[in-house]
């Protein structure tokens, strides 16, 4: 506004609008808070996390270690009661229910052995008749065909009637001796197919079938039927309410001799394979059972007091939530209304044009002095700005659940502190 200054007056309007463009005095304070957080965080939550993570990871390795003594005494239990059962079984009476069985059946081989001394010689008999049989069969044959042979060369010869005559009686001498033959023993065939069809029948009908279909252990089973020497189920020393059709039924199915002699009547099984009576000492060292994985902390005391703090701290309020409102327009709006880099290189431009030294001087002072209010103040403040909005719009997001966030962390923590232990040694346990 110099009266020297030449052609100022088309800046003079802008130099005249020099003046803050936002009043950050609508900002609400934030000194509570920022006391509140003075020094926080205390801890290195990072370092936590991977302490954390350190703890979950390490927990096989340390239940290993803690449960090898354990797993030792178990097996110890087990191997120990796997001797009290085969102890049992060892000392189960099988004997004295299978030597009365056994004796019967090696006297019954004792009283076979003559008769089967007399079988072999009667088949030794029985091969040399049949082989005298079958030669005389034989014999019969060869007499008969030799005869048919030579009674046709004879007729094939008719013009030699000495020939003729000859071979013809011989032929028919032949087939006389088969006729002989087979005249003499054929009886002894006839007796013989008849007495094979006879016993071979009458077996068949009485044993075989009723073999196959179970009648014959039906009639020796029935009293009266045989002889009390014959008493086949008591030579077997099968109970009196078992019989031999039962046992036989069951022994061709597959069952074992416990089935077979009904042994569960008179010795209860049950009763001596009850797993209390060996699973005592296991299921006892399994209720004292203890896997102390020491002390599991995912978050320490000071991590804990952090996360309190920051839910005291007062960023959920009402007035934090109305921020961005009351923030947002005013850094929509410049640091300061003029441009001051335009407004120094007018005063630059103008600067070259005047003819007053002093006036030239003050003109370039004053540009100076706004190019090192930009550099200096404006730019750092319109960063801040920036930097401001960013943080509002953060808060405006964290405030609302941060209590809530807060609250479920130290709950959701201190719940898996106190049951990850218990959860691991039931876990173990079974």
């Amino acid at each position: 506004d110099d009266p020297r200054c030449t052609s100022c007056a088309s800046v003079l309007g802008r130099a005249q609008g020099l003046q803050l463009g936002a009043d950050y005095a609508k900002v609400p304070s934030v000194e509570k808070v920022l006391e509140a957080l003075a020094g926080l965080p205390r801890s290195d939550f990072a370092e936590m996390i991977r302490q954390g993570n350190g703890t979950f990871n390490s927990i096989p390795e340390l239940a290993v270690e803690r449960m090898a003594q354990v797993i030792q005494d178990l097996r110890g239990d087990l191997a120990r009661t796997a001797g009290k059962v085969q102890s049992i079984a060892d000392g189960f009476p099988l004997p004295d229910y299978t030597r009365p069985a056994s004796e019967a059946l090696l006297k019954a081989e004792e009283r076979s052995q003559p008769y089967l001394r007399e079988v072999e010689r009667f088949e030794r008999y029985r091969w040399i008749a049949g082989t005298v049989l079958c030669s005389i069969i034989l014999l019969i044959l060869a007499c008969n065909c030799t005869g048919m042979a030579l009674g046709v060369y004879g007729l094939a010869k008719r013009e030699d009637p000495s020939d003729y005559e000859c071979r013809g009686e011989a032929g028919a001498k032949f087939l006389l001796v088969g006729v002989g033959l087979a005249f003499l023993f054929s009886w002894l065939l006839i007796l013989l197919v008849f007495a094979t069809f006879l016993v071979g029948g009458n077996i068949q009908t009485l044993v075989c079938r009723n073999w196959v279909n179970q009648e014959i252990y039906k009639f020796i089973d029935t009293p009266g039927n045989l002889p009390p020497s014959m008493n086949l189920s008591r030579q077997l020393n099968l109970r009196r309410d078992s019989n031999l059709s039962s046992a036989y039924r069951e022994c061709k199915s597959g069952a074992g001799l416990w089935e077979v002699l009904q042994l569960h009547s008179s010795y209860d099984l049950d009763e001596h394979l009850k797993p209390p009576k060996y699973t005592a000492d296991f299921q006892k060292r399994l209720g004292d059972f203890t896997a102390d994985l020491g002390d599991v902390r995912l978050l320490r005391s000071e991590g804990r007091q952090d996360l309190e703090t920051f839910a005291r701290s007062g960023l959920d309020e009402s007035w934090i939530l109305g921020t961005p409102v009351s923030v947002s327009p005013q850094m929509k709006n410049p640091v300061v209304q003029t441009s001051l880099p335009g407004l120094a290189r007018n005063l630059e431009g103008l600067q070259k044009m005047q003819r007053n030294g002093t006036v030239a001087g003050r003109l370039a002072a004053e540009a100076r002095a706004l190019w090192h209010l930009q550099n200096s103040t404006v730019q750092s403040q319109e960063a801040l700005v920036a930097k401001l909005g960013e943080s509002v719009q953060f808060l405006s997001r964290l405030a609302p659940h941060l209590k809530e966030r807060v609250r479920r962390t130290l709950a959701t923590t201190a719940s898996v502190e106190a049951r990850l232990p218990l959860q691991a040694q039931q876990i173990l346990r079974q």
